[in-house]
């Protein structure tokens, strides 16, 4: 099975570099969202998202996501519809949205991002080569683990609002953008000082964020140095 992985995982290769656009996109249009700005403002965060969870579902083998025996490959795809389908309600709604539609998008879209990055790991621990698609979906993986860290620092605010200090925002600047500068500041251990944890549950977030982050790294250098000295090393 894991050479037949292989080698499904190999014929998805061209999408690699594609999904690590993919996943820089929501990144990049994140300033230029205004949920109550015009149709273009509010569409953009949404369509990007989009893209993503398009690119994820084709790149990801259907029997990857397994564990003791158990497919998780309908749950992922049926979390990715959702991601999408909760994406619109800000587009549709705006800030008129209630609060407890809040917690639901946010678990919704974390837990498709953190699924995400768990078969970016399982993919690279069945890759038969390094190359460069191979990087570019390593590389994807970690930015992934930044939106998520984003995602989640949204929802602890918004379930203990003051676990943040989020300093001075700029005109238009939503809540989960900021968090999610803090999370990828935490990521690369940059520390500005302006966005900071208050309390102690943030403060554990943080320690775990920057945790997992060096794990993530540490996987990914693993499977792929290994992976790479083994196809180098004459049979």
């Amino acid at each position: 099975m894991s050479h037949s992985i292989g080698d499904r995982i190999e014929r998805r290769e061209p999408l690699f570099g594609w999904f690590l656009l993919a996943t820089l996109l929501p990144i990049l249009v994140m300033p230029f969202t205004n949920l109550e700005g015009n149709a273009i403002q509010r569409v953009l965060l949404p369509l990007s998202t989009l893209w993503l969870v398009v690119l994820a579902l084709r790149m990801m083998p259907a029997d990857l996501l397994r564990w003791r025996g158990w497919s998780f490959t309908a749950l992922y795809r049926v979390l990715g519809v959702l991601c999408v389908a909760v994406m619109w309600l800000p587009f549709v709604l705006g800030h008129h949205a209630g609060h407890a539609w809040h917690l639901p998008i946010l678990s919704v879209i974390s837990g498709f991002y953190l699924s995400t990055t768990v078969g970016i790991v399982l993919v690279l621990a069945q890759v038969k080569r390094v190359n460069e698609a191979v990087l570019c979906l390593g590389a994807a993986g970690y930015i992934q683990l930044g939106l998520t860290g984003g995602q989640l620092a949204t929802a602890l605010e918004i379930l203990s609002p003051g676990s943040f200090s989020l300093g001075r925002m700029l005109p238009g600047e939503e809540l989960v953008e900021r968090l999610s500068y803090f999370s990828f500041v935490t990521l690369g251990s940059l520390g500005y000082g302006d966005v900071l944890p208050a309390t102690a549950l943030a403060e554990s977030f943080a320690v775990l964020l920057s945790v997992t982050a060096t794990l993530y790294i540490t996987l990914m250098i693993g499977l792929l140095l290994s992976r790479y000295i083994e196809t180098r090393t004459p049979r």
